[in-house]
């Protein structure tokens, strides 16, 4: 059996370091990936939702007024402590709040109408588990949303810079996907793709985006260095920009996906 529990260790102290602080500058650079979600999911009064990965419960709560009920799951006791936090904040009644890893979900099969991940894949283990489990947990005719940072198709000089530059900055990135890599994911586990939309992206300061993740200087040097040595093909496509006060500007790119579980 796949040992998974060194790397996620991993990911959940990285996460729970981040949770006071997670919510103002990660969400606003990618709330427009949520806008994604929310414009094409079709979210019901008489859904209940799952958001895997939820973090501070961002996305679950962006999607409480719409459903019946929302349930956040995540692996970071700190990250989840912060979203029963900001659910209180919003008087918001019909958010719950759960630990557990996107690899093994602890819901029975079919137990959820939508299923939402966002900006978040990139740090799991085993992504074929994870879309596995998503489709187990559906109902027949649910439906799943996700958006996350992406590389593109038939780049490879891009997809390897982008996730040596993550996994410097933060060891618990694993990878990200391009957009065939993600539509290969959810057909094998049973779902139908529905609408994709790699249009998007993420606009990032560096000296910001080296804070947010508790970056050491030999970490910080180590990542400037991969910006400094960007070839001008990798440079075009993640739009680096060199800044006053020694800062960087740059655009990850995202994928977002709509799938459904099919009828039996």
């Amino acid at each position: 059996m796949e040992n998974i529990n060194t790397p996620q260790r991993s990911a959940k102290e990285q996460f729970d370091r981040q949770a006071e602080h997670y919510d103002t500058q990660w969400n606003r650079w990618s709330e427009e990936s949520l806008r994604w979600l929310l414009e094409n999911a079709a979210p019901q009064p008489t859904d209940r939702a799952l958001d895997i990965a939820t973090g501070t419960g961002f996305t679950a709560l962006a999607f409480a007024p719409h459903v019946a009920q929302v349930v956040g799951l995540d692996i970071s006791t700190g990250m989840l402590a912060q979203a029963r936090k900001n659910a209180a904040e919003q008087n918001i009644t019909n958010a719950e709040f759960q630990e557990g890893p996107a690899e093994h979900l602890p819901f029975p099969d079919d137990s959820f109408d939508l299923v939402t991940c966002r900006i978040a894949p990139h740090h799991f283990l085993s992504v074929p588990r994870f879309a596995h489990e998503v489709a187990r947990v559906l109902k027949p005719g649910g439906r799943f949303l996700l958006a996350d940072t992406s590389v593109p198709d038939n780049d490879p000089e891009a997809d390897h810079w982008q996730n040596t530059v993550e996994v410097l900055r933060d060891p618990s990135h694993v990878r990200n996907y391009t957009p065939t890599e993600w539509r290969t994911f959810l057909t094998d586990a049973g779902l139908t793709v529905e609408a994709t939309d790699d249009s998007g992206g993420i606009p990032i300061t560096l000296n910001d985006w080296l804070t947010k993740a508790g970056c050491t200087p030999e970490q910080s040097i180590a990542v400037r260095l991969e910006f400094a040595a960007a070839t001008p093909a990798v440079t075009e496509t993640y739009r680096i920009v060199f800044l006053p006060n020694n800062d960087i500007g740059f655009t990850w790119r995202r994928f977002a996906v709509k799938a459904s579980l099919p009828h039996s």
